[in-house]
């Protein structure tokens, strides 16, 4: 899987500090590199020279002075430290094992030392960079160093409080530092340079793998500078290049090309690369400063290869915890995959509730609305009845007019009712019954009838309540 590349940097972003220090037989490089979120830049460089003793005592001693010099220029109780040692110092060399070895590589390894070194196991410290299989072999990068070089420059360290966190070559430093300069290069490469009067070629197979790149080393070659010229290493330079498109160089690498009377090839100068990338107001002043940074590279959990010599760091390699800043960001981005998941139904429910707000803000108007359609309502009917009686005007009065003909003056009307096809007459009479003949006989009555019960009062006259159809036309031509 290919990760995009900002999400590989969110993983190595961090506020550290690491300080690097590349060891010659002549000579010190101190780096102190600092890194604040993804950008890395030089905080402080120094090289000092170290006076070469006649014996090991003598040799101690100078490197004592010349670390106690370099004291000022780091914190190494705050500062995590890393060395780097010259590739004359270190053995490495490519050793190739049966496949069943692959699940006990350690014991197999530390078996197999003492028949490929002319040193005992207990004489040397020793690191190895698993290559994975090749063909029915598995394979891998083993370095090695004499413990009592590597044992003088611990022990002067520790009088002064110093223990560093790792010991490499600069095979791995240069590596590292490759990786970190070179965004995104690929295939194979080939590294030159130049260190106490020998040169050194370091051929890399670079290659991206999902989240991280990786690296292994394919050679390591140091020889002096005189056995360049002729013979064997010649040959050995010209395979190199040939199987190795893209060139790297440091230190007086022209000088290399000169004394081999041949035109340089195309190559990329690691100092350049690394003022680039490091930035800041200056750039490394030596090339020698370059294996330093590529070891106070793995300080700041940006270093690919990871090989440490010391007995007792070993387990770091491939075991790196993450970093409290790295535990920060990763709970940053949970919580803020949570809240982008849970944003959603939150909107939602925010959308809501505004909508019932604005709801709310609307029922006084809504109450208004409905009060005065109900006021309108009212209204519409009185004048339906209103207008059906101004069409209807014409029949009242037809009725009035026919009882004040057809009762008698004796008898007296209280209420008249005239509703559909019905009037309705309350009233009193010397006799109600003698009404309902004289209603029949109107063409204008039909059907009459009490609709409540006649009472006689003390003036000796009836209460009576008559109910009578209107007798329309139509129903007096349908009569046979």
């Amino acid at each position: 899987m290919i990760y995009p590349r900002w999400f590989k940097d969110l993983s190595r972003a961090d506020f550290l500090r690491s300080a690097g220090l590349y060891v010659t037989p002549d000579r010190l490089f101190l780096v102190r590199l600092r890194k604040n979120l993804f950008r890395v830049s030089v905080a402080q460089e120094e090289s000092l020279e170290v006076a070469l003793g006649q014996d090991p005592d003598s040799r101690r001693q100078a490197l004592s002075d010349a670390f106690r010099s370099l004291l000022p220029h780091f914190n190494p109780a705050k500062d995590p430290f890393y060395i780097c040692l010259s590739a004359d110092q270190v053995v490495g060399f490519q050793l190739f094992l049966p496949q069943v070895a692959e699940e006990s590589l350690s014991q197999v390894v530390a078996y197999e030392i003492e028949r490929q070194l002319p040193f005992r196991r207990d004489e040397i410290y020793y690191d190895y960079l698993p290559l994975g299989r090749q063909g029915d072999k598995v394979g891998i990068f083993l370095f090695a160093v004499p413990k009592k070089n590597l044992d003088a420059i611990l022990d002067s360290l520790a009088s002064l409080g110093v223990k560093p966190k790792g010991v490499e070559t600069t095979a791995t430093a240069l590596a590292n530092y490759l990786l970190f300069c070179a965004d995104g290069i690929t295939g194979t490469s080939l590294v030159v340079g130049e260190h106490n009067r020998a040169w050194e070629m370091i051929g890399l197979r670079l290659r991206a793998n999902g989240w991280r790149e990786s690296a292994g080393i394919l050679f390591t070659h140091c020889l002096p500078q005189a056995d360049w010229v002729g013979g064997p290493a010649r040959e050995i330079f010209h395979g190199c290049v040939r199987e190795s498109p893209k060139v790297f160089g440091w230190g007086h690498i022209g000088d290399f090309f000169q004394s081999m009377n041949q035109e340089p090839p195309q190559f990329q100068d690691l100092l350049t690369l690394g003022n680039e990338k490091l930035g800041g107001k200056r750039g490394l002043a030596h090339p020698f400063f370059l294996p330093a940074v590529g070891a106070a590279l793995r300080g700041l959990r940006e270093g690919t290869l990871q090989i440490n010599l010391l007995p007792w760091g070993r387990q770091e390699r491939r075991g790196r915890a993450l970093h409290r800043m790295n535990i920060f960001l990763t709970v940053l981005l949970a919580v803020g995959l949570a809240a982008w998941g849970m944003s959603y139904p939150i909107k939602e429910e925010l959308r809501l509730r505004g909508l019932q707000k604005e709801n709310h803000k609307l029922d006084s108007s809504v109450q208004a609305l409905r009060r005065e359609e109900q006021e309108l309502n009212r209204l519409q009917q009185e004048i339906a009845s209103i207008s059906r009686l101004a069409e209807r005007r014409g029949e009242i009065l037809q009725i009035l007019d026919e009882l004040s003909r057809v009762i008698p003056v004796t008898a007296y009307l209280s209420n008249l009712r005239y509703q559909g096809e019905t009037v309705d007459l309350q009233g009193s009479a010397e006799s109600a019954s003698g009404l309902i003949p004289l209603l029949e006989r109107s063409p204008l009555f039909e059907n009459v009838k009490f609709n409540a019960p006649s009472n006689r009062g003390r003036d000796n006259r009836e209460t009576f309540s008559l109910r009578a159809e209107i007798e329309r036309p139509q129903r007096k031509e349908s009569k046979p």
